[in-house]
């Protein structure tokens, strides 16, 4: 009965601690400096570093699903929640209660202009999930999009700008800020579901981007803006694809340039054919070396 007891109280703790969190540095010396650690299930609490003594650590990180409640970025570097896209999530979220894959800190100490939908959301939840054009602030409501040129005069459509995505609820151009420009009238949420995209329409509702390229361009399924460095369409630039921009345009049915750049593939392209070329060349030459020599 004892080994019993001892194995289902292993069981509930094992349910609520994840394990040790990663080293951090902590202000001053000492991990009394650390800050206040959230609350959970369990007291968490931090300790001297195993690896690097001048070094914090969480003792006991809690399970991504346990409640917790005033997290900060030092803590969420110890104990990181689940990352998507590749983004760690490393900061905490503006209500304290979750660590979240931003792009920065949501705190005071983020860089200027560097809010895009995606941080926004993750920061902020459904309470602020809206990127301000500049990127200076996240916003509550839905916002006007970006001025862009639609064809002839006027934003009427599809007679001068392209007939906007479906989406909840509806979209519609309206008169850009700038003289003869247009917007669309309210930019969708991210997350929202839309059909339909075109570049344009991505131009004034971009999508989220990935590091300096802008999401700017309509994918192919037009389901989504995407950060590929030009459109993804027929007028894009001959043999200018690239793996980034294959998966960015295409998902992962296309995902691989060809070798020359003409286009996208589902498999990556094979260094064979290559190396047949390489090695006829070299063969190539050689007999024409043979022959000069010989005659």
């Amino acid at each position: 009965m004892t080994i019993l007891r001892l194995l289902i109280v292993s069981l509930l703790v094992s349910q609520i601690f994840a394990g040790q969190g990663a080293e951090v540095i902590c202000n001053g010396t000492g991990c009394s400096n650390c800050p206040i650690p959230p609350t959970s299930n369990g007291i968490l609490s931090w300790e001297t570093g195993k690896k690097d003594p001048t070094k914090c650590l969480i003792s006991s990180c809690p399970l991504s699903y346990a409640p917790i409640n005033g997290t900060t970025d030092i803590y969420c570097q110890s104990c990181p929640g689940i990352p998507f896209r590749g983004v760690p999530a490393i900061f905490a979220n503006s209500a304290g209660d979750a660590c979240v894959p931003s792009s920065e800190t949501c705190g005071i100490g983020r860089t200027a202009n560097t809010w895009n939908y995606l941080d926004c959301y993750m920061c902020n939840g459904k309470d602020a999930p809206l990127a301000k054009s500049d990127q200076s602030v996240c916003l509550a409501n839905r916002i006007p999009g970006d001025d862009v040129s639609c064809a002839g005069t006027g934003c009427a459509s599809p007679e001068n700008c392209p007939t906007p995505p479906t989406s909840t609820p509806a979209l519609s151009w309206m008169t850009g800020t700038g003289s003869g420009k247009c917007a669309i009238s309210s930019c969708p949420p991210y997350g929202t579901p839309i059909n339909g995209a075109t570049d344009l329409y991505c131009q004034s509702c971009p999508g989220t981007p990935n590091g300096n390229i802008k999401a700017v361009f309509a994918n192919n399924s037009g389901n989504a803006c995407v950060a590929s460095t030009r459109t993804c369409g027929k007028s894009r630039t001959v043999n200018t694809w690239t793996n980034a921009d294959c998966l960015a345009c295409n998902g992962t049915n296309n995902k691989y340039a060809k070798s020359d750049k003409s286009g996208c593939q589902s498999t990556a392209p094979s260094s064979f054919s290559f190396y047949i070329y390489s090695n006829s060349m070299i063969i190539l030459s050689s007999i024409l070396f043979l022959i000069t020599f010989l005659f």
